[in-house]
């Protein structure tokens, strides 16, 4: 798999933004190190990717945290659900990455996410622009039918499970600390 273009809206601290991996300094990177200050959007472009293609994120999927929270007379939601990654006071957030698959076809991954009045709608898609002709793929990402067959067609795409995306592709914040403080077993398992 290899990226192409990430576009992220409203997520997080990050209100747009466009990264092009194909553009100079980018391409001709073998290896991308995020860096910069607290606040400036590191993990919300880690979490943009994987919200696009998995439709969740290692902050969300591994949060010990457990409740509900209600933004004004919106729906209850619970604490670890995507949702709460959309910028304070918006009414719209997405994510759309544009990948080279690891079975040589280009694709276009989005997660969308809308509130209008008391209604909060998601959208999880999967185009392959290799093959136009095909529709895309639509599920809400919670989980339904639709999803699975998302969650199918973006492993054989990327080919590799949610999991084996975080372990393999990235290392989050808190687990590039445990990395470095486990012992050498723990550290191959990470």
């Amino acid at each position: 798999m290899k990226l192409k273009k990430l576009e992220i809206h409203n997520i997080a601290s990050i209100e747009d933004a466009v990264i092009d991996f194909e553009a100079k300094p980018l391409a001709d990177s073998n290896v991308i190190l995020i860096t910069g200050e607290t606040g400036a959007g590191k993990s919300t472009i880690l979490d943009a990717i994987c919200l696009s293609l998995y439709a969740t994120t290692p902050r969300m999927s591994n949060s010990e945290m457990d409740g509900t929270w209600q933004e004004n007379d919106t729906d209850k939601l619970d604490i670890t659900d995507t949702l709460q990654l959309m910028r304070k006071g918006t009414t719209e957030a997405y994510a759309h990455l544009w990948f080279l698959g690891s079975d040589g076809n280009e694709y276009k991954a989005e997660w969308h996410v809308e509130r209008k009045k008391k209604n909060l709608s998601r959208t999880w898609s999967l185009h392959n622009l290799s093959h136009p002709q095909a529709s895309p793929m639509v599920g809400n990402g919670k989980g339904s039918g639709k999803d699975k067959e998302i969650v199918a067609a973006i492993q054989a795409a990327v080919g590799l499970t949610f999991d084996q995306f975080c372990r393999t592709t990235m290392l989050a914040q808190g687990e590039f600390t445990r990395f470095l403080k486990s012992g050498k077993k723990e550290k191959a398992t990470i």
